[in-house]
């Protein structure tokens, strides 16, 4: 058995993206369906003097979740916001016009035309447990079933995490040929990780940190964020540099001791998250790339910024850090882990982040406007005893999707484990660990497939031309005269698509 399946147990966290329907109608016609938590996670105070309850991060399989009784009023709206139902057609959708001719170029009317979508180009991913994917078993045959199925982006849930990837790095090379293989672009999870107690960090570092042994940190994090980097190459789409610089900072505290104060972080004369190594770790990471000539990207990525008012402040900083005296970020990730708490959301007293679709897509607007794409990296509906039922969980996948697809700056919703059996908190959104499907695999297949897929017939026009509304994605488009019949691939992209077809040419 891998690391991976042993040692910390973790949770975290495009237009060349594909999610490939036609394997799944079958199974979807069966069914009916075709056609961090947490609060700050370390404990600390926040700005302003508040002190969020501990709760797990999520990478920490061992703390349990406080529990807390429904609110009885949670803004967990059942019907499609019209607002948001506008936006997603004004920044998902074009127009696409098929003009069919014959072999001397004039145009041809009543051509039969079917438009039908192969592809979506926005991300609609997972995060897969390396072990289950690659080792034979029988659990692992229904994993990897699924996942090309439902989904067109991957990270790899631990894998790629420092001493897991120098420890093993064949299990992730084996994890990344698989989903390549199976068409799925593959985000870079992660090249840095403060944390220290979930097996992350490599021993002879840990014992740096605690000598206090900056020369060493700071060689062998450089070191690896190149190697890591490197060896992947034009792999993966992007890497998150740093994970969850505002709550993991163990390694910076092992570099500048008592310049960073453990118990108020954000008064100390060094700030882990705007402090110069992490500046220098970004600036690294984008000589790496430039060196090479890697068509990547790099990012940020941190939990509660959905529910939790003090991360706004803090991770706004961050991003405004980096990309003055390190690098212009390409990604802004919002792990999206959604608790079901009775206090106020945007507050720091245990918020409940059971909101609505257009909720969702405001609180994005914080995070958009900084050069940057942003992405939803993470989204689970976790501590269990505080929901209604599943249905509830649900309908507020529905709203995060919704509203994150709605929003023009974001270009990727990943959940953080789709399967019971291999999820942080034995609460993914979409089965349970027998397989039967939760209420949610009818909202993500409804959605990704139906609403949000497009397939049109039609004939065209005395003009000769046909002309629908469609999903942004790569479409394969149909047609025939007399019998004669002419496909191309064509990709509908902000600014539509017009394409000409010649049947008898």
């Amino acid at each position: 058995m891998s690391s991976e399946d042993t040692d910390g147990s973790g949770a975290d966290g495009a237009v060349d993206s594909s999610v490939d329907r036609r394997s799944l109608l079958g199974a979807l016609a069966a069914a009916g369906l075709a056609g961090c938590p947490s609060d700050g996670g370390d404990g600390t105070a926040t700005e302003g003097g508040t002190t969020p309850t501990p709760t797990p991060t999520p990478d920490d399989g061992e703390a349990t979740p406080e529990t807390t009784d429904s609110p009885s009023g949670t803004d967990t709206v059942t019907e499609p916001d019209p607002t948001v139902e506008r936006r997603i057609r004004d920044h998902r959708t074009s127009d696409l016009t098929v003009e069919v001719t014959d072999g001397s170029g004039a145009t041809v009317a009543d051509a039969e035309v079917e438009v039908a979508m192969q592809a979506h180009e926005f991300g609609f991913g997972t995060a897969v447990n390396a072990g289950t994917l690659i080792e034979e078993s029988s659990e692992g045959d229904e994993y990897r079933e699924y996942i090309p199925e439902l989904f067109n982006k991957a990270v790899i849930e631990n894998q790629m995490k420092w001493r897991f990837w120098e420890s093993d790095p064949e299990l992730a090379d084996a994890a990344v040929e698989w989903l390549l293989d199976q068409g799925l672009d593959v985000r870079g999870h992660v090249c840095i990780w403060g944390r220290s107690d979930v097996g992350a960090i490599p021993s002879d570092v840990l014992t740096a940190i605690e000598d206090g042994d900056a020369e060493t940190i700071r060689e062998r994090s450089m070191a690896h964020i190149e190697d890591i980097v490197t060896h992947y190459g034009d792999d993966v789409t992007e890497w998150e540099v740093v994970n969850e610089a505002m709550h993991a900072y163990q390694l910076q505290l092992g570099v500048y001791g008592d310049q960073i104060d453990s118990e108020e972080p954000w008064t100390g004369e060094i700030v882990p998250w705007r402090s110069p190594l992490l500046a220098e770790w970004y600036s690294k990471a984008d000589e790496v790339r430039r060196e090479n000539d890697l068509d990547i990207g790099l990012g940020v990525n941190d939990f509660n910024q959905f529910g939790y008012s003090y991360t706004d402040g803090r991770y706004q900083s961050q991003i405004e850090h980096l990309n003055d005296t390190a690098v212009q970020l390409d990604t802004v990730g919002l792990q999206a882990h959604v608790g079901a708490r009775s206090g106020e959301f945007n507050t720091n007293s245990d918020p409940d982040e059971r909101v609505s679709a257009s909720r969702v897509a405001e609180e994005i607007d914080t995070w958009a406007g900084y050069g940057a794409s942003v992405k939803i990296t993470e989204f689970d509906t976790y501590a269990g005893d505080d929901w209604a039922d599943d249905e509830q969980r649900a309908q507020v996948l529905e709203n995060y999707l919704r509203g994150a697809f709605s929003h023009p700056d974001v270009t990727d919703f990943l959940m953080w484990g789709f399967w019971d059996g291999r999820h942080w908190q034995e609460e993914a959104p979409l089965f349970y660990e027998d397989w039967s499907e939760k209420p949610a695999f009818d909202v993500w297949t409804g959605l990704v497939y139906d609403e949000w897929w497009t397939e049109e017939t039609g004939t065209t026009d005395e003009a000769g031309a046909f002309s629908t509304t469609g999903f942004h994605g790569e479409y394969e488009v149909t047609a025939t005269v007399d019998g004669t019949e002419v496909t191309e691939t064509v990709t509908l992209s902000d600014g539509g698509a017009v394409v000409e077809l010649t049947p008898n040419a």
